[in-house]
């Protein structure tokens, strides 16, 4: 929910509420030098010293299936949040708190910036005393090491069953001697070593290489000397005989499908427990017919996530979708494989829904299934829900010559039939098929206003009159189709049908945003019939539904449609009036973390009983129950609110906003214009204006007041706020890829989808980056530089408790730019405790043993999405397994390759399994910084937690202050405006601090302590 504060002459004032979509923050357009992502990451695998024959890649096949579970859709994710009492609480200005009490917050933050190194407890055990769950974990890491690629998992499994851990502690110390006997395989986790060859030649290896013995029980002799090349160098090794036994017998468990003398499938025998319990057969590679086959083959209890696999991978190997689909409904036809085909397509489509949008083949197929299931209404019905649940909004833009120019489209729907806006034909070859609309489309939005609940004459009148047209439309063909069976009905019993719906917006629930709590009509009839028409049955009568297959279809329950926005409630205080005028000041959906009532449901929270005759301003607390609350609706609700005698067609709802210059400009929305309080600007006011009136809206005070309020500094702002705002930005971002991307992108494959949300978020980590250069370098002053470096140490800190891992690294690195690390003067002004929390900070990003420190963070129970991890990190990962694994083997497709990509593919997507909330990111901790973020509903004390109670509510002022940090710190960002040249970045730090080295016009050494590694690296590039 969106907030907005009504501000009236002559009538008590009252704040409304406004509900309105979150959009996410459009990335920063600066393209980024070349030589930045290298700073970052290593894509490539390392080669092997020793030869080792050729075999297949591995990865642990425990389930692991990244798709909605029926527990995800229905559990619960509120808090019980308690009694809260803020009152009372000091208000101070950002960057004013207590020295004693931010010491305490920052030691209680800092310590759990680091957990326990879980591999390396496992390595250092025995190998008889490992159990399953040590295996795991490290098979886990093993498979990132380039030793390890083209192996088989059962292989993999034995050699981590068997491997023994050793540290050399001194740079310099020799390993192996020239010509000693080798009886060990090593496999380097931590530094480097140095091989010196009887010709002179010196040979670096690098975590992931490897040396020693090849699997052989032949007596083999070193050929050189081997020495560590730096401190605690740490390895994990395998016996001669062990290596030997364990490659050499990888044929026994392997089974090898023939058709017509032909090899078309090798399976592979694990047992992924020592009990035996769980053993079978597993897929390795086979022909793209034949892992077709398999999908209605009877599933392996060692292979569970096959179906989940081959869907989001068997792109990379065949040619079209429409090979499986056409498949799928040959196999429909038979009796014994239909519940199967069904549950395939289920799974299709929730998880891959983008694979039906994009290509018209593929929704003619999806059409045709939807015929076959005709006779099985549970299915058909849960079929419906999927699409409609994971149809994605899309923008299209269209351009008219002139208002009279053909739209090359038509429309058909409106309110008057119970049904939205849909498109009902375009012409093939038009510039609205070339935008990419598309029969069956329902259309949104048009120019900002809403079209979910808007009769078809005035949807007509709407497109006919705009020469701009920007439409955000989604696919929602079940719906459509449903409505000319309606058009259709009509014209044969030659009448216009009115479905016996309740006339109110509440229809207009897509089955994602359904309120857990939501009220249904009593009547038996207008509840089928709401049901027929919005896709949106009883959440009861639906979860019996999804509970008879294995496959979730619906979304978890905190993502809908609104985004990251949560049912909310506030009270604002107002401001001056203008006579005969309301204005209204936004208050965005996404609150601050500190808003004491962001879960709070209640639907009145003040309640003042106002007599007629009073002018003075008085609060009381207002709530729109739906999601897009138009422009109409607010003026109708004002006009009831404030009893108003003159009808609401009297008064229309105005925008009034100031120019930098101090021009006042003002404009009258349109009626059906939505998510108001995410248009507004700081700098811009809305105003009930009574359309007889012809006076100034806005006053030059009021005018100067807005200018001097849309005008903000980094310093301004909240730390605590600028991490869980910049979070939730990044977030949205990190969500919207599609899994498909990731493949896409690996392989470099052309989609009708493509990967540019993944190509977006990919360049979040560079903007910000040179963000945090740009604000620091741009600052004259010493002092004000050092505040900068301060405030973002504490951003970057937030970031971590935000579990926004990426923001967090971003930061650290434009803290550890040269040109930022080089300023001397402003380093040592820096407190003692931020240096050290700086250092902790960086420690937690140590590349040593493939990042393990941050791994084994990411890694522990505590850490339960939403997070953003390192992307970086994710991307090296990805491109490790696709180029360390071929493809094809012995003309086979390597599915285990592809397995073990969906698998962290799989892992990376649920990362974004819950929504980011911000009423949750903090509870565990407050950092007392009297800003937006004081009035937290758990305050954390010394040793004890004192709860708040409830009355803090009533402190409207602070409400009001909380809500204006949210929108200036959301403004700030989507204003950015960031330096992403280099030289230019150095020509700034000069000038803030010219160079100590009068006889060189480089930098000096920087007196910062702490630098950061320069690259998150497997090896040499």
């Amino acid at each position: 929910m969106d907030f907005v504060c009504i501000k009236l002459n002559s009538y008590p004032l009252h704040p409304l509420c406004l509900s309105s979509s979150v959009s996410p923050t459009s990335s920063l357009s600066e393209q980024l030098p070349a030589d930045l992502n290298k700073m970052h990451l290593t894509d490539h695998a390392h080669q092997q010293v020793m030869h080792m024959p050729p075999s297949q890649s591995g990865c642990s096949i425990a389930s692991d299936s990244g798709s909605s579970s029926l527990s995800d859709i229905y559990q619960a994710t509120e808090s019980d949040l308690g009694d809260v009492d803020l009152s009372g609480l000091p208000e101070a200005a950002v960057d004013s708190e207590e020295e004693e009490e931010e010491d305490e917050d920052l030691e209680r933050a800092s310590d759990t910036l680091l957990g326990r190194d879980l591999v390396r407890e496992c390595l250092e055990k025995d190998p008889v005393d490992r159990n399953d769950d040590d295996i795991e974990q490290l098979l886990e890491f093993m498979h990132q090491l380039p030793a390890f690629a083209n192996m088989t998992m059962s292989v993999r499994r034995d050699l981590c069953s068997v491997m023994m851990f050793e540290v050399v502690e001194q740079a310099g110390t020799v390993i192996l001697h020239d010509k000693q006997e080798l009886d060990h395989w090593y496999v380097i986790l931590n530094g480097a070593v140095e091989i010196s060859h009887h010709d002179g030649r010196m040979e670096t290896l690098c975590m992931g290489n490897s040396f020693g013995i090849s699997p052989t029980l032949d007596k083999q002799y070193m050929n050189g000397e081997v020495r560590t090349k730096g401190d605690d160098c740490q390895f994990v090794c395998i016996a001669q005989e062990d290596y030997w036994r364990i490659l050499n017998h990888v044929e026994r468990n392997t089974h090898k499908v023939e058709e017509e003398g032909e090899i078309v499938m090798v399976k592979e025998h694990r047992e992924l427990d020592r009990s035996g319990t769980r053993k079978g057969h597993i897929v390795i590679k086979g022909t793209p017919e034949r892992l077709i086959m398999h999908l209605v083959e009877e599933p392996s209890v060692v292979d569970p996530t096959y179906i989940e696999d081959f869907l989001l991978t068997y792109r990379t190997f065949l040619s079209s979708p429409m090979e499986v689909g056409k498949k799928l409904l040959e196999w429909f036809q038979m009796d014994s494989l239909r519940d199967t085909v069904t549950r395939i397509v289920l799974l299709w489509v929730n998880n891959h829904f983008n694979d039906f949008e994009g290509d018209p083949a593929m929704t003619r197929f999806l059409e045709d299934f939807e015929k076959h299931l005709e006779k099985m209404k549970g299915h058909l019905r849960l079929l419906n829900i999927a699409c409609a649940a994971k149809a994605k909004w899309r923008q299209i833009t269209l351009q008219k010559a002139s208002r009279e120019s053909p739209l090359h489209f038509s429309v058909q729907g409106g309110s008057e039939r119970g049904f939205g806006i849909f498109v009902e034909s375009v012409e093939e070859g038009s510039k609205a098929a070339e935008a990419g609309l598309k029969r069956g489309d329902q259309i949104m939005e048009i120019n900002g206003q809403n079209f979910e609940n808007i009769s078809l004459s005035k949807a007509a009148d709407i497109l006919r009159n705009n020469t701009h047209l920007s439409l955000t439309v989604k696919t929602n063909i079940f719906v459509f189709k449903e409505l000319l069976s309606r058009v259709a009905h009509e014209k044969k019993n030659g009448g216009l049908h009115i479905p016996k719906i309740q006339e109110k917006k509440g229809n207009r629930f897509s089955i994602a945003d359904l309120p857990g709590d939501m009220e249904f009509p009593t009547d038996h009839k207008a509840t089928r019939k709401m049901k027929a028409n919005t896709v949106s049955g009883g959440r009861n009568k639906i979860r019996k539904m999804l509970e008879k297959t294995r496959f979730s279809i619906l979304p978890p329950k905190p993502f809908s449609d609104g985004g990251l926005v949560q049912s909310q409630d506030d009270s604002i205080v107002g401001t001056k009036q203008c006579r005969h005028s309301v204005a209204i000041m936004p208050i965005p959906g996404n609150l601050s973390s500190s808003s004491p009532d962001l879960l709070q449901p209640a639907t009145s929270v003040l309640d003042f009983s106002i007599p007629p005759h009073t002018l003075g301003q008085t609060h009381v607390h207002t709530r729109c129950s739906f999601k897009d609350t138009t422009a109409k609706d607010v003026v109708a609700h004002t006009v009831n609110e404030f009893g108003l005698v003159a009808a609401p067609e009297t008064y229309s709802l105005c925008e009034v906003s100031i120019s930098p210059e101090g021009v006042i400009k003002q404009r009258r929305l349109p009626d059906q214009l939505s998510k108001l309080a995410d248009r507004i600007q700081l700098n811009g006011r809305y105003y009930l204006k009574n359309n007889m009136e012809t006076e100034t809206l806005c006053s030059d005070e009021d005018a100067q007041d807005l200018l001097r309020e849309s005008q903000i500094s980094l310093l301004q702002l909240s730390t605590m706020e600028v991490a869980a705002q910049l979070s939730m930005r990044d977030f949205e971002l990190f969500r919207n890829i599609e899994s498909t991307e990731y493949v896409d992108d690996l392989f470099k494959l052309d989609s009708s989808v493509g990967s540019g949300n993944l190509k977006q978020f990919e360049e979040v980590i560079n903007q910000e980056t040179f963000w945090v250069a740009t604000e620091i370098l741009k600052e004259p002053n010493t002092l004000k530089r050092m505040k900068t470096i301060k405030h973002f140490i504490k951003i970057a800190l937030h970031c971590r408790e935000c579990k926004n891992f990426n923001s967090m690294f971003a930061i650290i690195s434009g803290l550890n730019l040269a040109p930022v690390a080089r300023l001397r003067s402003s380093w040592e002004k820096l407190p003692s405790k931020y240096e050290k929390l700086f250092g902790d900070l960086q420690d937690l990003f140590d590349p040593s043993r493939n990042m393990a420190k941050y791994r084994n963070v990411l890694s522990s129970q505590s850490m339960q999405p939403p997070i953003i991890p390192l992307f970086p990190v994710v991307k090296k990962d990805l491109t490790f397994l696709h180029e360390g694994n071929d493809s094809s083997v012995d003309g086979l497709v390597n599915f285990e390759k592809l397995r073990m990509i969906a698998k962290e593919i799989r892992h990376v997507v649920r990362m974004t399994s819950a929504n980011m909330d911000p009423a949750l990111m903090f509870r565990q901790r407050s950092l007392s910084q009297g800003s937006t973020n004081s009035n937290m509903l758990d305050v954390q004390g010394g040793a004890h937690k004192k709860r708040v109670r409830r009355s803090s509510l009533l402190n409207a002022k602070k409400l009001y202050e909380d809500a204006q940090m949210a929108r200036k710190v959301k403004q700030y960002l989507s204003n950015l405006t960031v330096e992403t040249d280099e030289e230019k970045h150095q020509i700034m730090s000069l000038q803030c601090e010219p160079s100590y080295n009068t006889y060189n016009c480089g930098f000096a050494p920087s007196a910062h302590p702490h630098s950061l590694p320069t690259a998150i690296h497997c090896g040499p590039t």
